[in-house]
């Protein structure tokens, strides 16, 4: 099957307009309270056999609650989330409801569940393109600043600050790549923010695709049947 024609015109924008890479993602927590929150798209992986199940990726603090909403939620067994992305240079929208997969540190917990709830796309990416999770885990945080490998070193997100934010000038504000570290408590500091750090792939099942910048406007929802194919709908914006 072809690629959904909703990707490529996700991909054609964001070639276009490099610095568009924020989207929200929403979860729903055990009492079914709604949480939602800014993450950053790092890129698409697609197997090359299977041109329609397109990976998105992005990356969290295995700490955050989102996590425990994904995975531990007897609610959402399926750990689906929503992707909502405006893309203001085009006015486009992308809202994009996928079965999600968080790959944290082979020592974490949450690792063991990875092989048994994997889909076809991230298999075929491991076992027909030589994928190695790990490694793109670990490519992805060497990608990183030293100030934003520092922010896996801080408490867990949304803890309380019991000293304020003059605690938070004892942080830790830069972490070097492991070949620059020049002391033990430098390769320690790499190595335990790498621990907390961990990516986020969505596999796509719905897109609502939303174009405002053209009239009249348009709006297609696009779902993936059992299998790879997808089907489209013409709606009301």
């Amino acid at each position: 099957m072809p690629p959904p024609r909703w990707l490529t015109a996700f991909h054609k924008t964001l070639s276009e307009h490099d610095k568009v890479s924020v989207f929200q993602l929403a979860t729903v927590d055990a009492q079914n309270t709604p949480h939602v929150r800014s993450q950053i798209y790092r890129e698409t992986l697609t197997p090359t056999s299977h041109p329609s199940l397109p990976l998105l990726l992005s990356s969290t603090d295995i700490r955050t609650p989102k996590v425990a909403e994904l995975l531990a939620n007897p609610g959402n067994p399926s750990s689906l989330a929503e992707i909502c992305m405006w893309l203001d240079p085009t006015q486009e929208q992308f809202r994009i409801v996928a079965q999600t997969y968080i790959i944290p540190s082979p020592e974490h917990p949450h690792h063991a569940r990875l092989g048994s709830t994997m889909g076809k796309a991230m298999k075929a990416l491991m076992e027909e393109d030589n994928v190695d999770w790990e490694k793109k885990r670990r490519e992805a945080y060497d990608g990183m600043s030293g100030h934003m490998k520092a922010s896996w070193l801080r408490p867990t997100p949304g803890s309380k600050l019991a000293g304020g934010y003059e605690e938070a000038k004892t942080w830790v504000e830069r972490v070097p790549n492991l070949e620059g570290a020049k002391t033990d408590e430098e390769k320690k500091n790499w190595e335990k923010a790498l621990g907390n750090f961990a990516l986020m792939v969505f596999e796509p099942v719905r897109v609502d695709y939303v174009e405002l910048g053209i009239q009249p406007n348009r709006r297609r929802i696009y779902v993936r049947k059992d299998g790879e194919e997808w089907t489209e709908e013409d709606v009301a914006p």
